[in-house]
């Protein structure tokens, strides 16, 4: 890779690391979001620990930055490879901010927004079953389990390529990877 590349993929990490979620919290209320609710550094905590308001507006934020990361790279002409590591660059950052000690949220809008950009319409086939699970089954995880599910296997079922239909395979399990570090590390907390 050239330096071009690695150059937006900085960008794109960094654009993912802004954390949101602490900024709105500190702003709005003046609590740290990392301490309230599940301790989770994104809009649903924001919202039930900070306010509506705020939880929009965080949510709306960590989904720009994943469409954002996506757009910038590719009205930079760079092939699709590189768009898509851009996207994983941007959840990344958000996932392991450096602004943080490397402790962010779970990701779970930051990929929509990449999601949004690359696939818009599985995507918004997906946020339709969400809704719907989450109507009949009021749990929110098990809700986008099931639309996230249906929208990797939905890839493999429209006219994309092998590498376009497993890319949610890289990019879904940060989510479950940043909640593991989550717990470990309140655990650890508790310890001491």
């Amino acid at each position: 890779m050239n330096f071009d590349v690695w150059a937006v993929l900085l960008g794109a990490f960094l654009l993912g690391s802004l954390p949101t979620a602490y900024l709105v919290a500190r702003l709005a209320a003046g609590i740290d979001i990392r301490t309230v609710g599940d301790g989770n550094m994104g809009a649903k905590n924001t919202y039930l620990s900070v306010g509506p308001l705020a939880g929009v507006l965080v949510g709306a934020v960590d989904i720009g930055k994943g469409a954002g990361a996506i757009a910038l790279t590719r009205a930079l002409g760079e092939p699709e490879a590189v768009v898509r590591a851009a996207g994983l660059c941007a959840v990344l950052g958000h996932d392991f901010t450096p602004f943080l000690r490397f402790r962010g949220g779970q990701g779970m809008a930051t990929i929509l927004g990449v999601f949004g950009m690359l696939y818009p319409w599985e995507l918004a086939g997906a946020l339709m079953v969400v809704a719907l699970a989450l109507a009949l089954t009021r749990n929110w995880d098990l809700s986008w389990g099931i639309g996230f599910g249906l929208f990797a296997l939905s890839l493999w079922f429209t006219d994309h390529t092998a590498g376009e239909a497993s890319y949610p395979l890289i990019l879904l399990p940060t989510i479950g990877l940043s909640k593991l570090l989550q717990v470990w590390r309140a655990r650890r907390a508790a310890k001491y």
